[in-house]
């Protein structure tokens, strides 16, 4: 059986504010990049030497470095 059709208007569960501003933006990203690495960080450590650990960890360097840019873009504001 098929899904109901999407009401007109209906929004979804998350959105997101068209009138927020940049740097308010930024700061959002910058939280969010920051519990990406906390969970990546909690679960390497309870994890390590398991296979696969080796990508999470490159993940946690880029998540890192695209901290560090939104950073520079914070300051610039």
């Amino acid at each position: 059986m098929p899904d109901p059709p999407v009401k007109p208007g209906s929004r979804p569960f998350y959105s997101i504010n068209n009138d927020l501003p940049s740097p308010v933006a930024l700061r959002y990203v910058s939280q969010l990049l920051l519990g990406i690495e906390d969970t990546l960080d909690e679960y390497i450590c309870a994890n390590a030497g398991e296979p696969g650990i080796g990508l999470l960890v490159n993940t946690v360097h880029n998540v890192q470095m695209t901290r560090a840019l939104n950073q520079l873009l914070l300051n610039r504001e």
